[in-house]
């Protein structure tokens, strides 16, 4: 009967161990597992306006952190610019000063007073004064003509000389002159302003009187606006008078020295990121469904073969690759694969770019 015993606490004892070790076998036989190459995603940086580059502060290899300047480029130009922006947009917030709208006032003055003298024309007393002038003018002609006659004959006789008849005719003829001016004077306020000189002068009225109006009202809440707005705009291009690093990162490629003409909208440096360390391995088609997003993992890399690193699933392929365009039968979908990222957790920075990786997914709960 103890025998007997024996052989079925045995019997049993086999039969446990058998389960066991086929349940270590199926789980292991069922773990989803890949291969590939660590990759990190890059960045790659530049300036929006460009310029010629002043200093470089980073080299190849170098850790940066968010923020960090990695060159500067020459911002004479720019800062010009934005200096006078910000001074145009604080003059149209705070107005006109007092002194420019008494400057604009006296404009609008003057400009009334000439558009009024054309419009009502000359006054009685200007046209007296220009006859006046018009008649003195005649006086001196017949004088001086007179004196002209008389050193004229006398010359003939040589009883004077050729010099004083010469002056004389000159006087003569300089009379002649200042009657003509005088004339066409009188003519000229007689006749009054042209209709186009009185239309100048009441567009130049109207114009100054607008503009004394224009700087006692201040500056339209839109032409204010326009004005931030332009300092705003300078003030972003301002910024870009250097490059900086957006997130913690390694320079991987930075091949730019002092006084590099760069284009705008040019990269200039490409940024390995820190903290966004993958690995893309490929499922085939018929395990898909047991991966999904979120999905944890166990990393190894050979550098460190004594760590686990964690990973988890973070982007699945929406495509198949490998494959004939067309699969009719189940053999051929076996060789469909899907890539599948896996993100690295590893804030140490142990896992870098470049080192082979194997990667087991976790099963999912």
């Amino acid at each position: 009967m103890n025998r007997k015993l024996l052989f079925l606490v045995l019997a049993v004892a086999a039969v446990v161990a058998a389960t066991a070790v086929y349940a270590s076998w199926l789980h292991r036989d069922t773990a989803l597992v890949g291969s590939g190459t660590v990759e990190a995603r890059d960045i790659r940086v530049g300036s929006k306006v460009g310029g010629r580059i002043d200093k470089v502060l980073v080299r190849e290899g170098d850790a940066v952190q968010p923020g960090q300047i990695l060159l500067t480029f020459d911002d004479k130009e720019l800062e010009a610019s934005l200096g006078q922006s910000r001074a145009n947009a604080l003059k149209a917030e705070r107005g006109y000063r007092p002194e420019e709208i008494a400057e604009a006032r006296a404009a609008a003055e003057q400009a009334k007073a000439d558009y009024e003298l054309r419009k009502n024309g000359y006054r009685k007393e200007d046209i007296d004064a220009a006859e006046d002038d018009l008649e003195r003018g005649k006086a001196d002609e017949i004088r001086t003509r007179l004196d002209f006659d008389r050193y004229e004959a006398l010359a003939k006789k040589d009883l004077v000389s050729k010099q004083q008849r010469d002056t004389a005719e000159a006087n003569w003829k300089m009379a002649m002159a200042q009657r003509e001016m005088a004339q066409h004077k009188y003519d000229e306020m007689e006749r009054g302003y042209r209709p186009e000189e009185i239309a100048s002068a009441e567009a130049r009225y109207l114009q100054t009187q607008a503009n004394l109006e224009k700087l006692q009202s201040g500056n339209r809440r839109e032409d204010i606006e326009q004005a931030k707005a332009a300092y705003a705009y300078d003030l972003a291009r301002f910024r870009e008078r250097q490059v900086v690093a957006p997130s913690a990162a390694i320079v991987e490629v930075l091949d730019v020295r002092p006084g590099d003409l760069i284009a705008p909208n040019t990269p200039v440096a490409t940024l390995l990121e820190k903290d966004q360390i993958y690995v893309r391995i490929y499922i085939p088609e018929p395990e898909m469904g047991r991966v999904k997003l979120g999905q944890k993992a166990e990393v190894r890399v050979d550098s460190f073969p004594r760590m686990v690193f964690d990973g988890e699933v973070e982007q699945i392929n929406q495509q198949a690759e490998f494959l004939p365009r067309n699969v009719q039968t189940r053999e051929d979908r076996v060789h469909q694969v899907f890539g599948v990222k896996i993100r690295i957790n590893d804030p140490a920075g142990r896992v870098l770019p470049g080192m082979a990786a194997d990667v087991k997914l976790k099963p999912v709960s």
